[in-house]
């Protein structure tokens, strides 16, 4: 079967730098925007630009990560001329180690893309927040005849030595240089490949067979030197959710008219048979609630105050609670009379009464309670804390309270 297009998503990262956020979940997994995870953002952009074949590379505590894709039926893909499907680690020709590149991810699963014989090869990652068509993308790469076409944006000039940057002329990338200190053009990649099939198996025999297993790193800069590199530049909304700081700023964007992040517009895909979200009742608020700026997902009871917040499903919000400039996700309790500011709360998580932790809205100083926390009430947590998952009134019982940038260890 030949088809025009094959979509692999790198989705095995760990994003050790998101912290606690990640210790129980693939980066990609990680809940966003209340009901949706950020992978959500690249398999929605894949389905709307009428790619049908794709695969998903999965690695790093990946289980969470496969019951939301499930047989990728919220995305159209199951079906016999559309199709999902999860490619775990497979053994090397030396080794059953697990993925050691992004290049080498794509390299163990050739066989998936050559069964389809397709004319391009779009690599993507999975655990970016943006709105993309790829159909222009891809049109451009057929027309100039492009060994590879890289997706860039304008990035800030202090922002460079966090992405691969690119030099071009007149669209051609003429050198590209990975995370590199030198401030030499603010063009970014995206991450976002669009290859001739060709050239993509060629090069990843050959460049892998070198040691090479990254693309950034190790095939572009190849390509770049011998073949033909374009560049489709883009202008709309992306960012790199890679850090506590970047994906608190890029949920507080949500709430934000004319920030370019608008979930509504978007229409986001999810899986709604998760933890049965199809069965769960809308938002109940109280009498005495009060809610401003904030998204309120289906399931949640606000007795208290919410201000421009984030709310996933199922939490509950006790009388006399605040919570402001905060993401707060499923299934957590804010106890009565407590007050939340300027935090990123996992699922699970209990809030006793009268607690008050955060302080405020700097990215930079945001307070993350793991996964199943339980705060013992009247705890004083203040900013830029670090509160591992799983730890209970035992893990707080010699605190009276936790300093600015604390950390709480989770059970032994």
């Amino acid at each position: 079967m030949s088809v025009d297009v094959v979509a692999m998503v790198l989705a095995g990262g760990r994003g050790s730098r998101l912290g606690v956020i990640s210790w129980k979940r693939a980066k990609p997994a990680v809940p966003f925007g209340g009901i949706y995870r950020i992978i959500d953002f690249t398999l929605s952009n894949l389905m709307y630009s009428g790619i049908r074949h794709v695969g998903v590379m999965t690695q790093y505590r990946q289980n969470s990560l496969m019951e939301h894709l499930g047989d990728g039926m919220p995305w159209g893909w199951n079906a016999r001329e559309a199709r999902l499907k999860v490619l775990h680690p497979v053994a090397g020709e030396q080794s059953l180690e697990w993925y050691e590149g992004t290049a080498d991810a794509v390299y163990r699963n050739l066989d998936f893309i050559t069964k389809y014989d397709p004319k391009v090869v779009l690599v993507v990652s999975g655990d970016h927040i943006y709105r993309m068509d790829y159909r222009p993308m891809i049109r451009q790469h057929l027309s100039t005849g492009a060994d590879i076409t890289i997706a860039g944006m304008r990035v800030p000039w202090e922002d460079t030595a966090r992405f691969g940057v690119m030099v071009t002329q007149n669209g051609r990338v003429r050198r590209f240089l990975e995370k590199s200190p030198l401030r030499v053009s603010n063009l970014a990649s995206m991450g976002i490949y669009c290859f001739s099939t060709r050239v993509l198996t060629q090069e990843l025999t050959g460049i892998i067979a070198h040691g090479g297993l990254d693309f950034g790193k190790d095939v572009i800069p190849v390509v770049v030197d011998k073949g033909l590199v374009m560049v489709h530049e883009f202008d709309g909304y992306w960012r790199d959710v890679g850090t506590v700081a970047s994906y608190f700023r890029t949920s507080m964007d949500a709430l934000k008219p004319g920030s370019g992040l608008d979930l509504a517009s978007w229409r986001i895909r999810t899986n709604m048979d998760m933890r049965g979200l199809y069965l769960v009742p809308p938002a109940w608020l109280g009498r005495h609630a009060v809610v401003k700026n904030s998204m309120i997902s289906r399931g949640c009871i606000i007795k208290g105050t919410v201000e421009n917040s984030i709310i996933s499903p199922r939490v509950i919000v006790q009388s006399g609670a605040v919570i402001k400039d905060s993401v707060v996700m499923n299934d957590t309790v804010i106890g009565p009379g407590a007050r939340v500011s300027g935090c990123i709360i996992d699922k699970e998580v209990v809030v006793g009464e009268g607690v008050q932790m955060g302080g405020g809205p700097d990215p930079e100083h945001v307070t993350v309670a793991g996964k199943a926390v339980v705060i013992p009430p009247g705890m004083v947590i203040g900013k830029g804390v670090v509160i591992e998952p799983n730890a209970g009134p035992s893990e707080f019982q010699n605190y009276s309270g936790i300093d600015d940038h604390g950390v709480v260890k989770g059970p032994a």
